[in-house]
């Protein structure tokens, strides 16, 4: 087991770390529109000595901070974040990342790499949750599924694997490490749903010319509008009521969670009732409107899951809305179909389940 007794957890006075949430939460009150739903379980918790592993879908590299500074808004500890080493490149960069409570799981290649990637993530949150420090990550491993396969990825069992097994060998831990606290850990499942990807053109871009893989120095690239975003957490799974459950089965479990969080915004309607039309052969504003109108009936068992609009708003409404703020909505054509069906299939569960 990775070692209790060394001090892993990075002190939170520390002039790198500071300038980093400074930073983040600037970025975040200033370029976004960020609508917070039912945090509040999550603070009664945390007075009763809980311990959160933050498990989300992956649609963009904002999450990985965007949504740090969400839970810090809400006057919550913020969480060491897990990312892809391969998003920071060479040591000095690696150090200041940790420094500013980042903690790097390797991006495995090769079968041997995925054991000892696992292993280490494993050993990673079973340390923290230990010392009761709050983690987030994203058990998918990589933001690219929808564009390139259009669904939601599998999670990844291992983080599950580690909580389940902090709550097992709990009494054994405590026994052999006197100064740490009993802990209530707990699974809380999140999802963020945006008007707007900032990296949907990079996504759907066919030249491989530029890596579809960011940088951390990209990061810079976060501090630009990216209009109304809906970040959701949903009621926090106990994890010593599921110890019966298998790290696998807990893994699907909390995936369908954060599944049933996933809004509806106007973006994912009005791009597949294009493809709808594009698919008929008839790419027209008029039978865009038509189809419209079929979808919002067609999901109208969602309709607590609209966000941006109402279920009684009409197709024109809907459609000038994303107009105003997409340009490929504006100017309709066949030439931006990867793109309105990346849109479309943030959805494709309710549509195609």
């Amino acid at each position: 087991m990775f070692g209790l007794k060394k001090d892993e957890v990075v002190r939170r006075n520390i002039l790198i770390y500071l300038w980093a949430r400074f930073i983040s939460n600037t970025g975040y009150r200033i370029f976004s529109r960020s609508h917070v739903e039912n945090p509040s379980d999550l603070r009664k918790l945390k007075k009763e000595n809980a311990v959160f592993l933050y498990t989300g879908l992956h649609k963009s590299l904002w999450e990985t901070t965007g949504v740090l500074s969400a839970i810090y808004f809400q006057k919550l500890p913020i969480p060491f974040a897990g990312m892809g080493d391969n998003l920071v490149k060479g040591k000095f960069f690696q150090n200041l990342a940790s420094k500013a409570g980042v903690f790097l799981v390797k991006r495995a290649k090769t079968r041997r790499d995925v054991l000892q990637s696992s292993k280490k993530l494993k050993d990673y949150i079973l340390y923290y949750m230990a010392h009761g420090t709050d983690v987030s990550i994203f058990p998918e491993g990589t933001r690219r599924n929808i564009p390139e396969n259009g669904r939601y990825g599998n999670f990844f069992p291992t983080a599950f694997e580690a909580v389940l097994e902090y709550e097992k060998t709990k009494d054994k831990i405590l026994a052999e490490n006197e100064k740490l606290k009993s802990r209530n850990v707990y699974v809380v499942p999140f999802n963020v749903d945006y008007s707007k990807i900032r990296e949907d053109f990079e996504y759907v871009k066919s030249s491989d010319s530029k890596p579809r893989t960011l940088h951390i120095l990209d990061s810079l690239k976060m501090l630009k509008h990216i209009g109304d975003l809906y970040i959701s957490f949903d009621t926090p799974i106990r994890i010593s009521d599921h110890l019966d459950k298998t790290r696998k089965e807990l893994a699907v479990y909390t995936r369908e969670r954060c599944l049933e969080l996933v809004k509806i915004l106007p973006i994912n309607i009005a791009a597949l009732s294009i493809l709808d039309a594009h698919a008929g052969g008839k790419l027209t504003t008029d039978n865009i409107l038509k189809h419209i109108a079929a979808n919002l009936e067609r999901l109208d068992n969602f309709k607590d899951r609209f966000r941006g609009f109402k279920a009684g708003d009409s197709p024109r409404d809907i459609l000038d809305k994303v107009a105003r703020y997409e340009a490929s909505f504006r100017n309709i054509s066949g030439e931006h179909i990867p793109l309105y069906r990346l849109y479309a299939s943030y959805i494709n569960h309710y549509t195609n389940p």
